[in-house]
């Protein structure tokens, strides 16, 4: 007999009986690859195989294709309109690219008004992995407060002790120095050598709250964010707060360095990789720090000395730049295009009435986008809109989601990653006293999860992409991060990247390295200068 032909990839068998088992075969193993898999397999994956219709296993394919269909289950119509709502194509994150690029300089100029309030650390250089020492690190980074024991070994590397408490709900509205005593008492459990002790312990104090600082220990608190708004605190020296506090509580602590938990992460970042340029918090709250020219950052310029009869030498003088040629940078980019009318950022309804009722409306409107305190809440207006319009959960709301902020990014971050049917179902009946989520329910939930996180990774992206291009490191810029957004939602890092290369182009070289308790570390490594 002839040997069979090889065609367009695939082989023509003589025989009716074979080329009729070859169909059955391979409609069987669809069957049971649909058996097997079914279930958490997205409908718009198409699959394709060579051939053309002639090809047993393209028909396949096609009955494998065609179960899926008949088995997803079907999404409500209304979810269509959230998707497109909440839609970031290029055009919109070349729009929010370009306004953070204005809105970054204008925040550099003096008597700026800008929403980014781009304001000086008095950090000027970054770690050079010599810094020896035992310090204790505090870090105030929304509804947890850390305390750590640092060990700089003096060759980059460091051991570090630390304690986590989470904030009293009843102390994000008491008196400031309620709060401030709450945090003397935990350094005081932690470090309990220190109470009484004749030599004063030397201290960092990371405090991720927008600080106006005059010295790298000397700060005025801006205006409170993170649900926070403790009387007596805005516009006073919060380590002159803290020091009264520790004082009450007899603990020996000298506070070398107040930080926000930005620049911490660039330090810690950079003791970990050099090139590191920015500083990046991803996490309850979110913002960004980097380092750059002073020569560039005009307020940072003190003004040339007047002559009234100018020289050959006062026309050679540069513009001045002060001690260093560097300076972090905190750009407090969580209140990004914030005030009456945004101009960039394309706020759904649900990001209104989530603004409208927060602590501190139209106020960090951006974070309110991106950062994990918020993502939660977003998605749980969504949802009750689809409750509301009888089309998720035979409308029918449980308790959970008429509570404000009773569905946690925590939550959408383990629905996103489920990886049945089964597994969402579990979490919507033991979670939130959902009785009998149906298919549909369940596909519902996840995809609005997914539409509110693709948002926020995309948005965060456009940022990122605005300060590559300001620093003009497209093509290699280190971004060191800390955040458990940034480290545990599901693909977030991926989306980022995507939606990078969509704004730098597909050679964009902005790199991530995680800075893992870098807000701790990063106050310590301060405190050494």
């Amino acid at each position: 007999r002839r040997p069979p032909q090889r065609m367009q990839g695939s082989y023509r068998v003589a025989g009716p009986r074979i080329r009729a088992g070859m169909h059955r075969a391979a409609r069987l193993a669809a069957m049971v690859a649909f058996s097997m898999c079914v279930v958490s397999l997205p409908c718009s994956e198409a699959l394709s195989l060579p051939g053309g219709g002639g090809n047993p296993f393209a028909k396949a394919v096609a009955a494998f294709q065609g179960l899926l269909k008949r088995n997803q289950p079907e999404r409500p119509p209304q979810l269509s309109e959230v998707r497109n709502k909440f839609e970031m194509d290029k055009g919109k994150l070349f729009k929010i690219r370009d306004h953070m690029l204005f809105e970054m300089q204008d925040g550099l100029t003096q008597g700026s008004t800008s929403p980014m309030l781009m304001l000086p650390t008095h950090i000027t250089s970054l770690p050079s992995g010599k810094e020896k020492g035992t310090y204790l690190a505090l870090d105030l980074g929304g509804t947890n407060f850390r305390v750590l024991r640092v060990v700089l070994d003096g060759n980059g590397k460091c051991q570090v002790e630390s304690k986590k408490w989470t904030v009293p709900m009843e102390l994000l509205t008491a008196p400031g120095e309620d709060l401030f005593a709450f945090l003397a008492k935990c350094v005081a459990e932690v470090a309990p050598e220190t109470i009484g002790a004749a030599e004063a312990v030397p201290m960092g104090f990371t405090f991720s709250f927008p600080v106006e600082q005059s010295a790298i220990n000397v700060g005025k608190l801006v205006t409170w964010v993170k649900g926070f708004k403790n009387s007596g605190v805005e516009g006073e020296d919060v380590v002159a707060l803290l020091n009264a506090a520790l004082k009450k509580e007899n603990v020996s602590a000298d506070v070398k360095a107040l930080i926000n938990d930005t620049p911490g992460t660039l330090l810690a970042g950079a003791l970990k990789e050099p090139k590191a340029a920015c500083g990046l918090i991803l996490g309850t709250g979110t913002n960004l720090c980097f380092i750059d020219k002073v020569s560039r950052i005009a307020k940072l310029q003190k003004p040339k000395p007047f002559h009234r009869l100018p020289s050959v030498a006062t026309w050679c003088v540069p513009p001045y730049v002060g001690p260093s040629e560097e300076h972090v940078v905190n750009t407090e980019w969580g209140g990004f295009d914030s005030g009456k009318e945004t101009k960039a950022l394309p706020m759904t309804k649900y990001d209104c009435f989530l603004d409208s009722k927060s602590s501190n409306p139209k106020e960090h409107l951006y974070e309110k986008m991106i950062s994990g305190m918020y993502l939660g809440e977003i998605a749980r207006l969504v949802c009750m809109d689809l409750i509301a319009a009888g089309v998720l959960f035979h409308g029918q709301a449980t308790e959970p989601f008429i509570t404000t902020y009773g569905f946690e990014t925590a939550d959408m971050s383990a629905i996103e990653a489920s990886s049945s049917i089964k597994d969402v179902q579990a979490i919507l009946r033991n979670k939130f006293s959902v009785e009998a989520p149906t298919d549909a329910d369940c596909t519902t939930v996840k995809d609005i999860c997914s539409i509110v996180s693709t948002r926020a990774a995309r948005l965060t992206a456009a940022g990122i992409a605005a300060v590559a291009v300001r620093l003009n490191k497209e093509k290699d810029m280190v971004v060191a991060v800390d955040g458990s957004v940034f480290e545990k939602y599901p693909k977030f890092q991926d989306k980022m990247r995507q939606a990078l290369k969509e704004i730098l182009g597909a050679d964009m070289g902005v790199r991530f390295i995680a800075a893992s308790d870098g807000s701790g570390v990063g106050a310590a490594l301060a405190a050494a200068y």
